[in-house]
């Protein structure tokens, strides 16, 4: 026992003697790696894109690479955004091009810049998907983001803000879910989850 207190405090100084030898008078901190590595194993920013556009096998591709990759990456999402906006819901050019510059990266925007409480895609569309032309960014909770990605995808939204002329290709049984939006104002609480029961 006492051989190896001893070994170890001379590998100790030996270590210590080496660390303390630099020619620099100045320390530079360590750097500190962590003993685990972090796996993204999920990305859903945005209902809705994912499940809509993508081919349910290029699912988890996608979700393992960071948003910023991704019009880099070669992955297929904008791609995938392209090719069903015209091949599936039957749009034109612009239609899909406007939608693959306003939904990847696939994330949400919020400019903390901006005055305002929160709009779906208000960044990207520079504040023309809210009322109140609110270009914070982020979403609230009165939002509806599946109608308004499907009206995007479907509808006339794209035209109706003014982003691109109508293709009058528009699929008006498919821009919405159906599902009646609750009102926000019963169900915002002050205290967290800030989200009152369902009704």
């Amino acid at each position: 026992m006492r051989q190896a207190l001893i070994s170890f405090a001379a590998i100790y100084a030996l270590g210590i003697g080496v660390v303390s030898c630099g020619s620099s008078s100045t320390t530079t901190p360590p750097v500190i790696t962590p003993s685990g590595s972090f796996i993204q194993i999920e990305r859903l920013a945005r209902p809705a894109v994912k499940e809509l556009f993508q081919a349910f096998a290029n699912h988890d591709g996608t979700n393992r690479i960071s948003p910023a990759q991704q019009p880099l990456s070669g992955q297929t999402l904008y791609q995938e955004i392209g090719s069903f906006t015209t091949n599936v819901a039957g749009r034109d050019a612009a239609h899909a091009a406007t939608l693959q510059a306003i939904l990847i990266p696939d994330e949400v925007s919020a400019d903390l810049s901006q005055p305002g409480t929160g709009s779906y895609l208000g960044v990207e569309t520079g504040g023309a998907t809210a009322a109140d032309k609110d270009t914070f960014g982020g979403r609230t909770l009165a939002d509806n983001v599946i109608d308004i990605s499907l009206g995007a995808v479907f509808g006339n939204t794209l035209s109706a803000l003014g982003l691109i002329p109508d293709d009058g290709k528009e699929s008006p049984c498919l821009t919405t879910q159906n599902v009646p939006q609750q009102n926000a104002a019963d169900n915002v609480t002050t205290t967290f989850p800030y989200v009152g029961a369902p009704h």
